[in-house]
């Protein structure tokens, strides 16, 4: 994370951390490996892969947030 170094310290979140963005390209990496699927498995086992890293980078993210809410 980084921090505003005039006045406050907010943090500045880079976009990968937008959970909306990720789950939305995860699913269409999911579409997408789907549809190749039957014309070319090569290219759906790399999709497939992408769509693995994201949903990984998704779980990571939403145990951050779960730890640091406080409510």
């Amino acid at each position: 994370m980084q921090y505003c170094k005039i006045g406050k310290t907010t943090p500045v979140s880079p976009k990968i951390f937008d959970l909306k963005r990720l789950e939305a390209q995860l699913s269409i990496a999911n579409e997408e490996a789907y549809n190749v699927r039957q014309t070319d498995s090569g290219l759906s086992d790399v999709l497939y892969y992408e769509a693995q890293k994201l949903k990984q980078q998704i779980l990571h993210l939403r145990k951050v947030v779960k730890s640091t809410s406080v409510f």
